[in-house]
């Protein structure tokens, strides 16, 4: 079942999208759209949907700060105005109905079950979209934060990564006082990725630096099929 992220503000006034939606998907419901990044960072959704009408307000501001926090994951703004400066990927206006909401969602995620990111590195294959990791012929769900620890790897396979740079780009701080954090997931991962986790041959520890992912004697050459975008013109 798809988790579907609403935005909204609820009231006795007017009925909430919820409703409808929550007969077909897992629905988060929150009120304003730092809510909605820190729940996007912490569980995760297929799409996020603003629901501006709700808040009598263009929501132009907020959709800005959506699109930049929640990266690939398609954001739908239902917009109570027909002027709009919104980068939704896709925009309803008044009047709508549930249904045509529905069918919005629907093409959505058609589109990204076709257009699901894969890098694939060395012995290894991780599906950033569905956070599946697949290492020793065995296939482990991830959480986000572990699944973006693991992506940064990939991308720099035989480089060493800091701890600041990996704790500003999974954790979004610079702080350094305790990275005890970065620590047990680098433990996390060596557990999916090594034979002996004791004895890395992948995940190096470059001492008083950061880590570095070595892949010996494999090609590396991550793949990315195509986006969301690009199926959706193509439609």
């Amino acid at each position: 079942m798809a988790t579907i992220l609403l935005v909204e503000k609820t009231g006795a006034q007017r009925t909430s999208f919820a409703d409808a939606l929550q007969k077909r998907y897992a629905v988060m419901t929150v009120s304003s759209g730092k809510q909605a990044l820190t729940l996007v960072h912490e569980k995760g959704c297929h799409i996020v949907v603003l629901d501006a009408i709700s808040m009598r307000t263009p929501g132009d501001r907020i959709a800005r700060q959506l699109k930049d926090g929640i990266g690939t994951i398609p954001l739908i703004h239902l917009h109570p105005e027909h002027k709009a400066t919104s980068p939704a990927d896709v925009l309803l206006y008044q009047p709508f109905t549930s249904r045509k909401l529905v069918n919005t969602i629907e093409r959505l995620l058609t589109a990204k079950r076709g257009s699901d990111e894969v890098i694939s590195v060395g012995p290894f294959t991780i599906n950033m979209e569905r956070r599946l990791l697949i290492a020793n012929g065995q296939e482990t769900s991830l959480t986000p934060k572990l699944a973006l620890l693991i992506e940064m790897f990939f991308a720099h396979p035989g480089e060493t990564l800091d701890r600041k740079f990996l704790m500003e780009q999974v954790w979004h701080t610079d702080y350094l006082g305790d990275t005890r954090t970065l620590d047990v997931h680098i433990r996390w991962i060596r557990r999916l990725i090594e034979a002996n986790p004791g004895d890395p041959q992948f995940l190096k520890t470059v001492r008083g630096v950061g880590y570095r992912l070595d892949l010996p004697g494999y090609v590396t050459a991550p793949v990315a099929l195509e986006s969301v975008e690009a199926t959706l013109q193509n439609a």
